[in-house]
């Protein structure tokens, strides 16, 4: 049982909590992160004396040198006073020897080794062993090496020198003090800082807390010297303080005292839930209140039918942007607003109307410089953090607006990927209240249907209350388009139902993504009572499998029709994709087929079958997404989860040239379903078209064509996943005059003769 994330966490009763850590503690945050990953709630965190921590880990530094301890207490060994004990090793060859005999101690044995003896030693396992014959394991929580043989050994490392275990108290929770009726009421008014010209006012919801108190500093660096004040709790269950001072620009946090299950008092601090800025994962917040956009200036997003949706990472994108940028540019919002002002920017280029950006709410980086995908949210209201250039006055809110208007300006909707199904480190929430915005089982325990190690309850009024809040503060403040819910199951129909109402109030034409599952279930069939489009597994799923397998495709078909997600009302009630920033890259799919994907190398068949499919995505009715790379073969080196590896997602904007003549059919496939040619794939339930299918008994080959009732124009889709060439008997009617509008790898305007791994697009 070794370390994780940089050490270990275990109780022995409900009241006493460990910490091991993997080196000496730093002073810094780590016990209580991992503490918090481990979803319990620790407080008082201590070191513990040299003696505590040789009798489980079974040795400490002591005045210089090393003592080596076996306890009987702890380890619960019975007897091993009767009988001499020897301390063996890889130092000493696991040989017993006199000169490592144990001496009798009051409470077990122990013997002392001088630093200089174990200098050459970096780490090495050890055991204690009895005259005997008989071996003592090491204790059962405190991290040890096993080998092969499930002989488990303790562990000396010269960085653990003894400062690597703390001991804390553990907070059980407390379901009582009026739990259920906080749950039901959704508190009322507007919450965190706000200055009304004369004084400064403060709020906080936590109607279950024992005491409140605001932490007020001037600068962030200061905390040690901040005034500490009383808030005061209303009927509401809010607490909040009004101060004669103009407080903007300061920073503050807030004390929240509580009960644990037993009864007693413990306190914790905390960042506002609805801090517009904060300096880091860990606070302090900024007190700031930013203007709202007027709303004749708000940016208009296209229709959800006429979406096409281009997925990207902030970092990903400007990691090596062919644009003159900082080395701290290519971190930030500020570069992404520089890069799209050029004409030469990719993402201009590629013709997407929608981007949908990876999270960029405050999540939980530890530092400016580490790569994350934002999926571990610790704030809801303000824009990350480590996105800006500085974090300590608040320009994150108007470094983060001036990118969204960049996209506007760039003809693009701005989509954020927003996480409300749990929380990351430090879950500040929890901290809060933990079983008012969590999701608990019957045992009390936290219930983990993310697969992230918590659920927020979002049944549970007040946290309805924050969802809606944040998100009708990012439209009005930051004039973003839409959103696409991570996990939207957890969020449920009620709530998301409830949050396109409210939105479209503000901006009519808001879009809305989510994802329909989570490790509970999917969303149910309800959700097409709503104007959601939903993540398609079953078109990504079905298109790969024709492309790369050349069967399926009356699938393809169905999809090429009106959609295969059989629940909706309409076909932009799905987001079609191959792709996303999760799983793996879409060339990676095709590693193992005939031509495969080696390192670098792409073969010219994968390319092929890659394009295939992309074509067909970008003619189906339905909302497409690819992500961003996808058009120039962007891969991840056959990694299916990259979500720390920021060298393996950075675009490589080199393979356009390398891949110009795939590059340039995506682009030209956008720009025909925005044009008039692809009006069926984004109107097909309009009645204006009559449909067609053409197959060949003998393959997966098929072409698909559309009349216009009222002008009779004609457009016909041909697809070839094979390797040999099909001829299709086509009427009369489909196969002369026809016009090539894309095509890939067909040569010849002849929409009967489908060529291997071909796909075309003809008007007439």
């Amino acid at each position: 049982m070794s370390y994780f994330r940089g050490g270990k966490v275990w109780a022995d009763d409900p009241k006493v909590g460990w910490v091991a850590l993997e080196e000496d503690w730093q002073g810094d945050m780590l016990p209580q992160d991992l503490v918090s990953e481990s979803s319990m709630i620790g407080v008082d965190f201590t070191l513990v004396d040299p003696i505590e921590r040789a009798s489980l880990g079974g040795y400490a530094e002591m005045d210089g040198d090393w003592f080596f301890y076996l306890s009987s207490k702890t380890l619960r060994f019975h007897n091993i006073e009767q009988e001499p004990v020897y301390l063996l090793g890889d130092f000493n060859g696991w040989e017993r020897s006199r000169n490592y005999l144990l001496k009798q101690l009051k409470h077990g044995q122990g013997i002392t080794l001088t630093r200089k003896e174990l200098e050459p030693f970096e780490e090495f396992e050890f055991k204690f062993c009895t005259e005997g014959g008989k071996w003592v394991d090491p204790h059962s929580q405190f991290p040890y090496r096993e080998n092969d043989s499930s002989i488990k050994n303790f562990w000396f490392h010269q960085k653990r020198s003894g400062r690597d275990l703390l001991r804390f108290r553990l907070v059980r929770p407390n379901a009582g003090l009026e739990l259920e009726k906080w749950i039901q009421t959704r508190p009322v008014g507007n919450f965190g800082f706000s200055y009304d010209g004369e004084a400064s006012f403060f709020r906080l919801f936590a109607p279950r807390a024992q005491g409140v108190k605001l932490a007020l500093f001037a600068e962030e660096k200061s905390k040690k010297e901040a005034r500490l004040i009383p808030m005061n709790l209303g009927k509401d269950g809010s607490w909040s303080v009004s101060i004669a001072e103009d407080a903007r620009g300061k920073f503050y946090q807030f004390l929240v005292q509580q009960l644990d299950g037993d009864g007693e008092l413990f306190s914790k601090e905390i960042v506002d839930p609805y801090a517009k800025a904060i300096c880091g994962r860990n606070g302090p917040a900024v007190a700031i209140f930013p203007t709202f956009v007027e709303d004749e200036k708000k940016f208009q997003p296209p229709a959800l039918k006429d979406a096409v949706v281009v997925e990207a990472h902030l970092r990903d994108l400007l990691a090596h942007a062919p644009c003159e940028l900082t080395s701290a540019e290519r971190l930030e919002f500020n570069g992404l607003s520089k890069w799209l002002i050029s004409e030469d920017c990719y993402l201009r280029k590629l013709g997407a109307n929608v981007v949908e950006l990876q999270p960029a709410q405050e999540f939980d980086a530890k530092q400016k410089n580490e790569y994350h995908w934002g999926y571990m949210p610790v704030n809801f209201f303000s824009p990350a953090s480590v996105y800006c250039s500085a974090s300590e006055d608040g320009r994150v809110i108007d470094e983060c607006k001036q990118m969204v208007s960049a996209f506007h300006s760039a003809g693009m909707a701005v989509v954020i990927d927003v996480v409300y199904n749990h929380v990351g480190i430090p879950p500040h929430l929890m901290h809060l209240d933990r079983e008012m915005y969590f999701l608990n089982d019957e045992s009390g325990n936290l219930t983990n249907f993310s697969g992230c190690g918590n659920d927020l309850n979002c049944h549970a009024e007040p946290v309805r209350k924050l969802i809606l809040d944040s998100l009708i503060y990012w439209v009005k403040v930051f004039d973003v388009d839409g959103f696409r819910f991570d996990l939207g199951e957890l969020l449920g129909v009620e709530l998301l139902a409830e949050i396109e109402t409210e939105l479209k109030k503000i901006k009519p034409g808001i879009l809305l993504f989510a994802e329909p599952w989570s490790f509970r279930g999917r969303l149910p069939q309800e959700m097409n009572q709503t104007g959601y489009a939903l993540w398609s597994d079953l078109c990504r799923e079905e298109l790969l499998l024709f492309a790369k397998n050349h069967t399926g495709n009356g699938s393809v078909l169905e999809l090429l029709k009106n959609g295969l997600d059989r629940e909706n009302q309409f076909p932009c009630q799905s987001l079609n994709y191959l792709e996303s920033h999760d799983d793996y890259a879409l060339v990676d799919r095709f590693r193992e087929i005939s031509d495969p994907v080696v390192g670098d190398s792409i073969g010219r068949e994968t390319v092929s079958r890659v394009m295939l499919a992309l074509g067909l995505l970008l003619v189906a009715p339905g909302v497409p997404m690819i992500s961003a790379g996808q058009d120039f073969l962007r891969h991840k080196r056959g990694i299916r989860n990259t979500y720390l590896e920021g060298d393996v997602n950075a675009l490589n904007y080199s393979l356009q040239d390398k891949f110009a003549q795939e590059v340039q059919f995506v682009r030209e496939m956008i720009r025909l379903r925005l044009g008039d040619p692809g009006r069926r794939a984004r109107y097909s339930q309009s009645g204006e078209w009559e449909v067609y299918t053409f197959t060949d008994e003998h393959s997966a080959g098929f072409a698909f064509g559309w009349e216009s009732k009222e002008t009779r124009d004609q457009y016909l889709i041909t697809a070839n996943p094979s390797g040999a060439e099909i001829v299709l008997p086509l009427p009369e009617s489909w196969h002369s005059s026809a016009k090539r509008l894309a095509s890939y790898n067909a040569e010849v305007a002849n929409p009967c003769l489908l060529e291997p791994l071909s796909f075309c697009w003809f008007s007439y």
